[in-house]
């Protein structure tokens, strides 16, 4: 926002006037919905991955995939990360303050890592930024530093960013990848991901497997009628 100052008659007032932003170009997020980014930029592959870090298949996914990624194709200018949080349960707006918050303090992954590896304890906590604010205290991160970042009103603005981006992009479940502009519904299997990414690697994107059958839902729907929709499909496959 901007203010324009206007003078009249020995007065002066203020009026907000909006200022248009640009758009992010096709297969890209606004840099305000990103929690945090790895790689070159000149990297071939480009890979946005949206997570919730009270997503049990999230937590599957970065298990297997996310020391591979990091080590075979982010360390080695292969590609480039771009991950964002999205905030579709209880407790996910403060377990993706906690990971921005570490990341200030050059602690992302050890905090992101903590978060996945010990998600059924502290989503399940009564007070869940408490339980947050100990595993910080476990990595070594200033306390006081890191409580302030966490009260902040800039993650809420972060992840109603983020939504906007799924909305953009068709993003109705976690994990989900969006691969040099293209969507891709996870499997928690490496081999697959993998995969994706070799074939935009060699610039055959066609070649990239499917994903997985897979309905993703954000929201509770009628279990019956989801049950009849999958139903068909598989029939529909079968034929």
């Amino acid at each position: 926002m901007s203010l324009a100052v206007l003078a009249a008659g020995g007065a002066v007032g203020l009026t907000r006037c909006a200022v248009a932003k640009a758009p992010p170009a096709p297969g890209e997020v606004d840099p305000g919905a990103v929690a945090y980014s790895e790689g070159v930029e000149s990297a071939p592959v480009h890979v946005i991955y949206f997570d919730d870090y009270v997503c049990d298949d999230c937590a599957k996914f970065n298990t297997e995939a996310i020391e591979p990624l990091r080590a075979e194709w982010l360390a080695k200018g292969r590609a480039r990360l771009t991950v964002v949080d999205v905030a579709w349960k209880r407790g996910s707006v403060a377990g993706a303050a906690a990971a921005w918050c570490a990341a200030e303090q050059g602690k992302y992954w050890p905090m992101h890592e903590a978060l996945f590896k010990r998600q059924e304890v502290w989503k399940r906590a009564v007070d869940i930024p408490a339980k947050l604010a100990e595993y910080a205290r476990e990595l070594g991160l200033d306390s006081a530093r890191y409580a302030a970042c966490a009260s902040k009103k800039a993650h809420r603005e972060r992840l109603d960013a983020a939504e906007d981006a799924t909305r953009a992009l068709g993003v109705r479940g976690t994990p989900a990848f969006v691969v040099n502009g293209r969507l891709f519904y996870g499997s928690q299997q490496w081999p697959w991901v993998e995969q994706v990414l070799l074939a935009y690697e060699r610039g055959e994107p066609d070649a990239a497997p499917p994903p997985p059958f897979k309905i993703p839902t954000k929201q509770v729907v009628d279990s019956v009628k989801l049950r009849q929709l999958r139903d068909s499909l598989e029939r529909a496959r079968g034929e």
